[in-house]
């Protein structure tokens, strides 16, 4: 009876600072529990957004309680309001580098389909040159034609890795639909401020969410979220924590999350690719004139190698 009561009062808590994220899943583990009818009758207002009556609802049904509820002392609520926001500082962050790394993954992508034949062409005619001439004057071009061969190697082994990620083409008002249920999902099921019982679980689930969202796959995200909402609930830290020790520990722990989250923020800001985004005002402009230079470069190769072969 004691966790039914105590949910209540975190359900009042999030109706109280507009925490919709946080409040569903305290329903959700509510309906699991044992509960009365006056308690489903709450939920049922809730699930119906029809707010206007459920405080007052929920504290005529503590007071018929008043003797199991457990009032917090001011330090734990000071130190629960602390955690939920780091939690929710965490999260935006956690987003963040999530949106960042799926713009480098979107870019690659579209990057390697529109000239990666262009490319690959490129590279296996200056392997062909550079080892024509390695053959013929030995070590002055030993270094040139390895290189060129290792960059022939790499870039396979990157058109393996995008064909394995493909991501899914969305137009511009899905991509902003799926940032959306992302940022929404993630809130609900982020292992770093779930509660410890539920964290292996968070985890599994979290992982699934990431991999659909680099993918651009708009289904599996808003199918995982709705499974969240409706199925799958897990409370977090700031909500199931009343020992004051164990919530001072969290908050040093997700201090130190935070700070190592936003080092990594700074050096995906510092990647090449990232700041090559970040400076193309038009990525069809962009591509259009890449396509031109590389079939520039792929003619002047050709070239060469002609001139070399006729020396033979």
């Amino acid at each position: 009876m004691k966790e039914i009561l105590k949910r209540l009062e975190i359900i009042k808590s999030c109706i109280a600072i507009e925490d919709e994220e946080s409040l569903y899943p305290q329903v959700h583990r509510l309906y699991s529990l044992q509960i009365d009818d006056k308690v489903k009758d709450i939920l049922k207002l809730i699930e119906d957004t029809n707010f206007q009556e459920v405080v007052s609802l929920i504290d005529q049904y503590l007071s018929q309680f008043s003797n199991l509820v457990v009032h917090e002392d001011k330090e734990v609520q000071g130190l629960k309001i602390e955690l939920k926001v780091l939690e929710k500082e965490l999260l935006i962050l956690s987003c963040k580098i999530e949106e960042y790394h799926n713009k480098i993954n979107d870019f690659n992508a579209r990057y390697h389909k529109e000239v990666g034949v262009l490319i690959e062409e490129i590279l296996i005619l200056r392997e062909e040159y550079f080892e024509f001439l390695y053959k013929k004057e030995g070590k002055k071009y030993e270094y040139e034609y390895f290189e060129a061969k290792k960059d022939f190697e790499n870039f396979h082994q990157e058109v393996k890795k995008f064909k394995l990620d493909d991501p899914f083409e969305l137009t511009k008002k899905e991509k902003i639909e799926l940032k959306r249920l992302y940022r929404k999902a993630s809130r609900l099921c982020h292992p770093d401020i779930i509660e410890d019982t539920k964290k292996d679980k968070a985890e599994e689930i979290f992982k699934e969410l990431n991999t659909a969202y680099q993918q651009n796959n708009l289904k599996k995200v808003s199918d995982i979220l709705n499974n969240l909402l409706n199925a799958e609930s897990f409370s977090c830290d700031s909500d199931a924590l009343f020992d004051r020790n164990i919530l001072k520990n969290k908050i040093e722990l997700a201090r130190e999350k935070i700070k190592l989250a936003k080092t990594e923020i700074e050096v995906i800001k510092k990647d090449q690719t990232f700041i090559l985004i970040n400076k193309i005002d038009n990525l069809d402009e962009y591509i259009f004139e890449m396509k031109n230079e590389l079939k520039e470069e792929k003619e002047n190769l050709v070239a060469k190698m002609r001139e070399y072969s006729t020396t033979i």
